[in-house]
């Protein structure tokens, strides 16, 4: 009779491991799409000179035109009407021929003129709903106080290199969108880093 129980319960126990989900996104409800051109590096066709602004934007339109597809998501519809969609980016400056140190920009003194942004030891970035615009909008300069060699990198929280990552904050049941998506003009080098220099 003990055998019996005994290898009725590794049955049970392994019907129950196998009916377990592992994989977070489905868990979490994420759905990834590849959406190209929806945040820009505004590059200043002159350089920078010390007091300037570097000025990152993103813009992702409520109806969304995704590669392969027929018709255009509704990008509002479908994360249940999410109010934003964020992503991170870091701003460093060269300290030796191999080092580089994050800077960290006082929360006063970025331009933000659409969205919203908090910094840290990375800037985290979010494109809000906008209805007079039927999209998602974030603009924000960051403040190029002195003289040197900086890049800017949208690889904090991920090893993805040229791509950037979006990230719906839906909420309640509501799917997680995660978009994948480029630079405008294609500043970012392999390693995903844009390079200039201040004077």
């Amino acid at each position: 009779m003990k055998k019996k129980y005994y290898f009725l319960s590794i049955i049970l126990l392994n019907l129950f491991l196998v009916g377990c989900d592992t994989n977070d996104a489905t868990f979490y409800k994420d759905v990834f799409i590849t959406a190209p051109n929806l945040v820009r590096i505004e590059t200043s066709p002159i350089g920078y000179n010390v007091n300037d602004k570097i000025y990152i934007n993103c813009y992702i339109g409520r109806l969304l035109n995704v590669p392969n597809q027929n018709n255009l998501l509704d990008v509002r519809k479908s994360t249940g009407y999410a109010e934003k969609f964020s992503f991170s980016y870091l701003l460093e400056k060269k300290i030796n021929a191999t080092d580089w140190e994050i800077i960290d920009v006082n929360p006063t003194a970025i331009d933000v003129t659409s969205g919203s942004i908090f910094g840290g030891i990375f800037y985290y970035a979010s494109a809000h709903f906008y209805p007079s615009s039927d999209g998602y909008e974030f603009r924000a300069g960051l403040p190029l106080t002195s003289s040197g060699e900086y890049r800017i990198s949208f690889g904090y929280n991920s090893s993805s290199g040229q791509t950037i990552e979006l990230r719906s904050e839906s909420v309640n049941n509501n799917l997680f969108l995660n978009i994948n998506t480029t630079e405008v003009n294609g500043n970012l080098d392999a390693d995903g880093f844009y390079y200039f220099t201040v004077l």
